[in-house]
């Protein structure tokens, strides 16, 4: 073996070194972005579990035109106050008062907590609660309670 065929080898050796130092640390971060993730969907998971809601009570006075809905945080999982969804015939509705515990300052809403929600909106025929792990709870026709 000659000094041109150690050189070129030796070369190539340096060559596939340098090009390793470039893609290990690639790889690297792209297994760590992926674990990441991994645990991001997992922790989603478990919340999406976690959490459940019933509605206690909807009542719609129709003198007023007044929808008030109360809604338990039954599950594990605190809530936002401001990530839950309401939906009246299917219409997505926002402006509304929302009190926890008959405090309108509050933005979380705690497991056992009973969340109000109050708006004007005429003769709704059904209601849907939308949490911020995407579970709903809806109350239809004959479920409302109409007072005049």
């Amino acid at each position: 073996m000659g000094f041109s065929t150690s050189g070129a080898a030796a070369i190539l050796f340096i060559g596939l070194l340098i090009a390793v130092s470039i893609a290990y640390p690639a790889l690297e971060t792209a297994n760590d972005r992926r674990m990441t993730a991994i645990e991001d969907r997992d922790q989603r998971a478990l919340d999406v579990r976690n959490t459940d809601v019933a509605v206690t009570s909807a009542v719609y006075e129709a003198d007023a035109d007044e929808l008030t809905l109360e809604i338990r945080n039954t599950g594990s999982t605190t809530l936002s106050v401001t990530e839950t969804d309401l939906l009246v015939d299917g219409i997505y509705q926002s402006g509304y008062e929302t009190a926890v515990e008959a405090n309108t300052a509050r933005t979380l809403w705690q497991p056992g907590e009973t969340l109000t929600m109050s708006l004007t909106y005429d003769d709704p025929t059904r209601v849907k609660i939308v949490t911020e792990n995407g579970i709903a709870k809806t109350v239809i026709g004959d479920e409302l309670e109409v007072t005049n």
